[in-house]
């Protein structure tokens, strides 16, 4: 009798982690332990799933005692990190799965973890077990790394990416103190654009009321350009990179300002802050970007927009098809970026078959592909 796989989803209540939880319960055969401090809210999920899919298991699991999380970890072939903020969790997850012999996707995970992984011999170790770790598994960074990657099979030789990321969303505490503490250079630049390999600082203005297809409301954009757009622009010989945060509301990027100004990360005023722009505006996401073939200045780029209600379930999304890659042995051992190593052509493919998500490419000579 052939042994079942075991997949962890820690964090697997969660606003992402469900998401993870819902797509693996229907896509694959394998034992989900969905794991988290809460076991109440545990159990309640796996009440929800469906009994035709696979089979789940509630665990109780702290993030901060590491006798569990060798104990969940050594239960799993893969273990899916949707706990945060990542600031907390860093490299303590990803640690625990390689000393239990386990694959490691997180749907968050950014440069600081990526570091901490793969300095003083650390690459070279996931690689000598043959164990894999993808990092930044989910809508941004994530998703906003691959987009652009499949948009640039369609161009001869890609010249200039303009993105536009964001929208309007309820933020959770955890999140909220992500997003404080993005802003350092660790994480990536403001202002600054990418020209002709290197990163310029305060080369771009925010842009006010712009109307963008991934958007149901004009937006404002202000420019960030984020380690990933750089990894990004260095793959793809691009020479020009503007890469704009967008807000659909006012009181977040208010709020964001005013905390980055005072060195305040306490996240209850952001939270706040992102709860008033829901009520005003509703919940939308989106991520557009322009990709020009060439130097002609008059030309019209190739467009890519992707809009949802939910980034959460983009991040749900990706954080999944990043965990099938890793079960179907379709990423090399070792410590990625996810956007780095998964097909993009394929995401793009399943993406558009997402009832979540809505998914365009248009553009000259390229057939509108409305969904």
């Amino acid at each position: 009798m052939s042994r079942i796989t075991t997949i962890g989803v820690l964090g697997g209540y969660g606003a992402v982690g469900s998401a993870v939880v819902r797509r693996l319960h229907q896509s694959t055969a394998a034992l989900l332990l969905v794991a988290g401090r809460d076991l109440g809210r545990a159990e309640k999920l796996v009440r929800s799933l469906d009994a035709n899919g696979a089979l789940a298991e509630p665990v109780a699991v702290d993030l901060a005692d590491p006798a569990a999380l060798d104990r969940l970890a050594a239960r799993c072939d893969l273990l899916v990190n949707c706990a945060g903020p990542s600031y907390r969790v860093l490299d303590t997850v990803a640690r625990a799965a390689m000393r239990n012999g386990a694959d490691y996707v997180d749907a968050a995970g950014d440069d600081p973890t990526f570091l901490r992984l793969t300095t003083d011999g650390g690459a070279r170790e996931w690689q000598a077990a043959g164990r894999v770790a993808l990092l930044s598994a989910g809508a941004l960074p994530g998703l906003s790394g691959l987009l652009p990657r499949h948009l640039a099979t369609t161009v001869g030789r890609a010249s200039r990416l303009d993105a536009y990321l964001g929208g309007v969303a309820p933020l959770s505490p955890a999140a909220a103190g992500d997003v404080l503490l993005s802003r350092g250079p660790e994480h990536g630049t403001p202002g600054a654009g990418w020209r002709d390999g290197v990163v310029r600082e305060r080369s771009l203005e925010p842009r006010r009321g712009l109307s963008l297809a991934a958007f149901p409301r004009p937006v404002d954009a202000f420019p960030f350009l984020a380690t990933e757009a750089v990894r990004l622009a260095r793959a793809l010989q691009i020479g020009e990179v503007n890469w704009y945060t967008a807000f659909g509301g006012g009181r977040l990027p208010e709020q964001l300002a005013l905390s980055w100004a005072l060195g305040d990360i306490d996240t209850s005023a952001v939270v706040s802050a992102a709860a008033e722009d829901v009520r005003r505006h509703g919940t939308w996401y989106g991520q557009e970007f322009h990709l020009w073939d060439g130097d002609d200045p008059e030309a019209s780029p190739r467009v890519l927009s992707l809009a949802c209600e939910d980034s959460y379930e983009l991040s749900g999304f990706m954080a999944a098809a990043a965990a099938t890659a890793v079960l179907a042995g379709e990423t090399p051992a070792g410590v990625h970026f996810a956007a780095d190593v998964l097909i993009p052509t394929e995401i793009f493919q399943a993406l558009s078959a997402e009832p979540a998500a809505k998914i365009s490419l248009d553009g000259p000579d390229v057939p509108a592909t409305p969904r």
